[in-house]
This record gives C-alpha cells, sequence and structure tokens, in this order.
C-alpha cells in the first residue's frame, strides 16, 4: 500500500495541479471582453455581451488592411498560383485597458487564397510590451470569431487563432497562423481618435462642409487583375494585362456616418498567351454600396464599404463573347472637403466577378471558369451639395 507520505505528496501536488488550471482560467476570462463591462453582474454571456458593447461605443475607430497571405513551400508546391495579395479592407473598434492591453472588435472582408470573398468577424485581445520608452511594442494575443469561406459552403467556422503584433499606439502590423489552411496572415491597422467628433453634436450649419450631403464623383483608376480559374492559374499560360479606366457615380449620406454609393466602372484589358496578345476585354462595374464613414480630421473623412456588383466582360476585338455576373465588391477610402462644395476622392474598390467559357478568338474558347480578381485604384474629384 502507499504510505502516506506519497498520498500527502500526491494529494498536495493534486492541488497544486487544480489551483494553477483554476488560475490560469482566471487569467483567461480576464482577457474576454466581459472584463471591461460596465456591468459586472450580468452573468457570464451578459457581461461578455455589455463589453463587446463598450468596446464598440466607446473604443477608437481603426482602418483595416488585409496585407499579404505567405503560403508556406513546405506545404504548398503550387503556391506560386495561390492568391498572396488578399486585397479587401475592414474596420474596428479599440481599447486600451488598465493594464495597458489591447483589445478589440473587428470585421475584414477580403480576397481568400483563391480569389473568392470572405468576411471575418470577431473579437482580439493583445497582451502589448513596450519598448524600452521608443513609443513602439510587440505583442501577443489570439482572435475568437467567425468566417465564412466559398469551399465551405459558406458556412460559420469559428476560428480561434495566436495573434502577434508590432506598432504603435496609431498603427500596428498584425500576423496569425492558421492551422486548418496551413498558412500565415498579416494585417495592418491604422486608428484614429476620434471619438470625440463621434460624440459631438452633428454640424448642421450652412458653414459646414458636410452639411453637403449628397456628392457626384468622378474618377481614373488604375485596375490591377490577376487572373486565376479559381484553383490555380488559367491552364495554357493565359493572363489578362492590368489596365486604366475611368470611375463615376453619386453618393448620399442618410446621417452622419452611414451612407449609399451608385458607381459605374469601366476599363479594358488585353487576353495574352504566351509571347502575344489574342483579345481585348471590356470589363465593367456597377457597385452599390452601403458604406461607414468616420471623421479623422474636420475636412477629412475614411470610410469602408461593401455591397453588391454587376460586372460584365465583352470581347473588343475577336468574337461577340459577352457575360454578366453579380458579385460582392468591397471598398476603403478618403473623402477630403476642400470647400463647402468641392471634394478630393480616393479608394481602393475590389470586385469578385467570375465568368466562363471565355473565347480567345472566334474559334476558341477558355474552358472552366475565369476569374479576373479586379482591384481597381480610383483618384478624382467631386461635388457636393
Amino acid at each position: 500500500m502507499p504510505s502516506l507520505k506519497k498520498i500527502a505528496l500526491a494529494t498536495s501536488l493534486s492541488l497544486a495541479a487544480v489551483a494553477a488550471h483554476a488560475g490560469f482560467l482566471d487569467s483567461f476570462v480576464e482577457t474576454l471582453p466581459g472584463a471591461v463591462s460596465p456591468y459586472p453582474d450580468a452573468g457570464f454571456v451578459g457581461n461578455q455581451l455589455n463589453g463587446m458593447h463598450d468596446i464598440i461605443e466607446h473604443g477608437r475607430t481603426g482602418l483595416l488592411v488585409p496585407a499579404y497571405t505567405n503560403h508556406p513551400r513546405w506545404d504548398y508546391d503550387n503556391r506560386d498560383e495561390e492568391n498572396a495579395y488578399p486585397f479587401g479592407a475592414g474596420i474596428s473598434r479599440g481599447i486600451i485597458d488598465e493594464h495597458g492591453n489591447e483589445r478589440l472588435m473587428y470585421m475584414m472582408l477580403f480576397r481568400d487564397s483563391h480569389y473568392e470573398f470572405e468576411p471575418i468577424m470577431g473579437y482580439a485581445w493583445v497582451a502589448r510590451f513596450p519598448i524600452a520608452n521608443s513609443g513602439f511594442h510587440l505583442g501577443a494575443g489570439y482572435t475568437a470569431g467567425l468566417t465564412f469561406r466559398q469551399d465551405y459552403n459558406w458556412l460559420p467556422i469559428p476560428v480561434p487563432l495566436p495573434l502577434v503584433s508590432a506598432g504603435t499606439d496609431w498603427f500596428n502590423v498584425y500576423a496569425t497562423y492558421i492551422p486548418v489552411s496551413n498558412v500565415f496572415f498579416f494585417f495592418s491597422k491604422i486608428e484614429f481618435d476620434d471619438q470625440s467628433r463621434r460624440f459631438s453634436p452633428w454640424p448642421d450649419s450652412v458653414a459646414s462642409a458636410w452639411s453637403n450631403t449628397t456628392e457626384l464623383y468622378a474618377q481614373g483608376s488604375w485596375v490591377k487583375t490577376d487572373l486565376s480559374d479559381g484553383g490555380g492559374d488559367v491552364p495554357g499560360g493565359f493572363t489578362l494585362d492590368s489596365d486604366s479606366g475611368y470611375k463615376f457615380g453619386i453618393r448620399h449620406f442618410m446621417d452622419r456616418h452611414w451612407a449609399w454609393d451608385l458607381s459605374y466602372q469601366r476599363s479594358e484589358h488585353d487576353l495574352n498567351a504566351p509571347g502575344k496578345t489574342v483579345n481585348k476585354y471590356r470589363l465593367t462595374n456597377t457597385n452599390l454600396m452601403l458604406q461607414y464613414h468616420f471623421e479623422v480630421l474636420d475636412a477629412m473623412r475614411m470610410h469602408v464599404g461593401a455591397g453588391a456588383a454587376y460586372s460584365e466582360l465583352k470581347a473588343k476585338d475577336g468574337g461577340d463573347y459577352k457575360e454578366h455576373s453579380i458579385n460582392p465588391v468591397v471598398q476603403t477610402g478618403f473623402t477630403w472637403a476642400v470647400t463647402d462644395h468641392l471634394r478630393v476622392m480616393g479608394d481602393m474598390t475590389v470586385n469578385f466577378p467570375h465568368f466562363h467559357n471565355v473565347e480567345i478568338n472566334e474559334n476558341e474558347a477558355l474552358d472552366g471558369r475565369f476569374k479576373p480578381a479586379n482591384t481597381s485604384f480610383n483618384l478624382g474629384v467631386g461635388y457636393a451639395f
């Protein structure tokens, strides 16, 4: 039989393990949004909901920019055919808690590794470690949220992921590792101290540039393409040139922050086989978006928007090919009120059209899907009234 000493030792170790486990759980619970709930007696679920609401209500607004997806060579023989540039946009609200750690509520919309639309939303907690008195810090923590992907039939997928960061109080770069896909994902955040403007009375004087709530605009465009069939490069080495274009539209503000935006964009692109151009296509996108705007200066707004687009691809040189696609659209941009009526406006607009059996010439066509993966960078002027 075990001696009393061994029993006592085993009991002590068990109690220590339980205490350590309980201490870990208590520390983890402190990282959840409920730890900053203004109503701590609302129960566990109520605390989390109240904490998330408080972060959204009182946090600083951040503009999220997906930056890079790394597909490791040891797991991706076709890494050059995967999408490494997840163009898109997102928005966050964040606070620095009493311990100097960061808490974020966020949503991002971007182009995934297969050039499909992917939304993600959730909560993030990052412990920050200052680097001397430089104003820079490193961070480590986690994010917990939901994403939706085309290759999983748009079912909600929980995403508890590690998160590391580096930056300052207003600019940060984040990285996470996604084990199921075995990729490293990077994004950045530019945060603005916008609470005072957000909570101040909305200017209703005609002297305010923002009192004019409808904007007509025209922009020049650079339309970047990255042709894919959804599973990699289009067979045969075909590519679609990036090229210039134009965009015009109308935007109307329903209140201080929310606006709808209707725009039309047009560009022309060469379809190339190795060593030669085989056809020219006109690509048009009619975009209808709901946008959220926030003031970063008295005369400067940033925005994030999303909605639906009607896209059309039409042959210009050979054949009579024409097909349309209804697809998501994502945008981020800025508006500078130069005067009460003059606007300078810029944005990045990301479309997700799919076409099929696109013609090489009058007698030949490409089999399968044809995804231009078009992202436009637009700059122009507008008139507000």
